[in-house]
C-alpha cells in the first residue's frame, strides 16, 4: 500500500506491467513497442478491442462494487476475513523498477493468497489445451510477486483458464460458473459436459507456486533491461513475426522459414 500511495507522475517510465514482461520472454522488441503505444480503437485490431470487451464481461462479477471501496478497503479485509478479489493491484520495487501485476482473481483465506487465477481468451482450439512458456513465466510471475510483497504463499496455487473465442460468444458464459472456477479451490474439475461447473470451452491450467532461483535472474534482468535501455533482442522463430501486428515497422522481423540463431 505504501508503494502505491507514494507513485507519482515522475515513476511512470519506471512501472512495468507483467503483462509486458510476458512479452518481453519471447521478443523484447515487441515488448518495447507495446510499452511505448497508447491503446485506443485506431491503434488495436478490431479483434483485439471486441476480444478485451468480450473479457472484461466474461469476468465481471454479478454483484455491485461500491466506488468507495479503496486498496485500504481491500487490506482490511484481506487482514481479518477470507475475501475474493477481482483485479487486485500488485505492485514492488525491483532493480529500480516498479513491477505491476493485475491477476483476474485472488483469493485469501486467514490473511494469506491461496487462489490466483488468470483468465486468457485464445483465438486457436490448440492454444488452449497447452501452456506456452511465456505463459506459464507469466503464472510464475503473479506469484512470486505475491512473495516478493510479503505474503505467504506456501499455500499458494495458480490457475490459468483459456476460453476459445471463436467457437463461442464468451458473454454467454455463466459468470458463476468462472467465478466458482475462481473461488472453489483446485477441487474443480474439468468435464466436457453442459452440466460442468466449467462451461465445456474453458480449458483450467492449474500449477503450484515454487520459488526458483533461475527464474527470479530472469525476472530481474528483464527489469533492468528497461532501467538501463539496452538494445531489444526480437523473436527467435518467425512464426511469431508473422502474426505480430508491429511486424511491417519492426527491423528485427523474421521471414518465413528464418529462424534466430
Amino acid at each position: 500500500m505504501a508503494l502505491f500511495e507514494s507513485i507519482s507522475e515522475a515513476d511512470l517510465e519506471r512501472i512495468i506491467p507483467l503483462s509486458t514482461i510476458e512479452t518481453q520472454h519471447y521478443c523484447e522488441q515487441k515488448a518495447q513497442f507495446e510499452r511505448a503505444e497508447t491503446p485506443d480503437e485506431e491503434s488495436l485490431p478490431e479483434r483485439l478491442i471486441r476480444a478485451q470487451e468480450q473479457h472484461n464481461e466474461l469476468v465481471e462479477t454479478t454483484g455491485t462494487t461500491s466506488g468507495e471501496y479503496t486498496l485500504a478497503d481491500a487490506w482490511d479485509d484481506i487482514q481479518s476475513e477470507d475475501v475474493s478479489l477481482l483485479y487486485p493491484p500488485l505492485a514492488h520495487e525491483l532493480v529500480n523498477m516498479i513491477l505491476i501485476g493485475r491477476p483476474t482473481f485472488l483469493r485469501f483465506v486467514d490473511g494469506r493468497p491461496v487462489q490466483l487465477t488468470l483468465v486468457r481468451g485464445v483465438t486457436k482450439g490448440r492454444y488452449l489445451e497447452e501452456l506456452f512458456p511465456n505463459e506459464q513465466f507469466l503464472l510464475w510471475c503473479h506469484g512470486n510477486l505475491l512473495d516478493r510483497i510479503g505474503f505467504d504463499v506456501s499455500g499458494l496455487s495458480i490457475r490459468y483458464l483459456k476460453y476459445s473465442q471463436s467457437k463461442f460468444n464468451a458473454v454467454e458464459v455463466s459468470r458463476a460458473q468462472l467465478l466458482l472456477a475462481g473461488e472453489d479451490g483446485d477441487d474443480v474439475a474439468i468435464k466436457l459436459n453442459e452440466k460442468s461447473p466449467i462451461h465445456p470451452n474453458i480449458r483450467q491450467h492449474p500449477l503450484a507456486y515454487e520459488r526458483d532461483t533461475e527464474r527470479g535472474k530472469q525476472l530481474r534482468a528483464y527489469a533492468a533491461f528497461w532501467r538501463d535501455g539496452g538494445k531489444p533482442s526480437g523473436a527467435n522463430h518467425w512464426k511469431q513475426c508473422v502474426s505480430c501486428r508491429f511486424n511491417t515497422e519492426c527491423d528485427l522481423a523474421l521471414a518465413q522459414g528464418e529462424v534466430r540463431r
